[in-house]
């Protein structure tokens, strides 16, 4: 598979926001949405061809064990192609994360080593149609994170929550943001409306310390 980059961080987005991790970031994205902060990950021939066997020994050269997280990208584009083999190998460093469009459902063998999808539903401020496939709002190991930067993207979320059944305890909200200022903006207009619908806003803690630096 192409791999773009291999990294240790803290995770900084999500239910594991906070966590020593192992980020492994796959090329390749069909859904691009306008606010991507990884827009060089969406070249399929980006990075470098690399197989289960050199990722595994690259992550595990970092020293980090606990947490393993696999993104894009859009990394379920490598279903069948690997994927599946790379999660169960990158058990042994501690618990797989994925993030993921949640366009395309996992297969049977990915969802097997998969402790949590870290699932990002697009509203109309990503500028693409991305429909959330029903397996999500199901698994129990599913946890939504909408990108919102404004009054009104909260409205929408809570609006495509209620629509799709999503559990809004395993909803969180985050600053569409690249910079620590425009972050802390952001924060402040959503405040008030989170409040009110009664869903919970994290910040984005890499964008908060870092911008939108890559590697972070």
């Amino acid at each position: 598979m192409r791999v773009l980059e291999i990294f240790a961080s803290l995770q900084g987005e999500g239910v594991n926001i906070g966590k020593p991790a192992v980020f492994v970031r796959l090329a390749g994205c069909p859904i691009r949405c306008a606010y991507c902060d990884t827009k060089y990950s969406w070249d399929y021939g980006a990075g470098v061809e690399m197989d289960v066997d050199d990722v595994v020994k690259k992550a595990a050269s970092l020293g980090v064990r606990g947490h393993v997280v696999v993104t894009g990208g859009e990394p379920l584009i490598w279903l069948g192609r690997g994927l599946e083999d790379l999660a169960c190998r990158l058990r042994k460093l501690g618990a797989v994360e994925v993030e993921t469009s949640g366009v395309y459902p996992p297969s049977a063998g990915l969802d097997r080593c998969v402790d949590y999808y870290d699932v990002s539903p697009k509203l109309s401020n990503a500028g693409v149609k991305a429909p959330l496939h029903p397996f999500y709002p199901s698994s129990p190991k599913a946890w939504f994170k909408f990108v919102v930067r404004d009054e009104g993207d909260v409205e929408e979320a809570a609006a495509y929550v209620e629509a799709r059944g999503i559990p809004r305890g395993r909803v969180f909200l985050m600053p569409m943001a690249e910079t620590p200022e425009e972050h802390a903006a952001v924060l402040r207009r959503i405040w008030d409306a989170a409040l009110r619908h009664g869903l919970r806003v994290t910040p984005r803690l890499h964008i908060a310390a870092w911008g939108n630096a890559r590697g972070r």
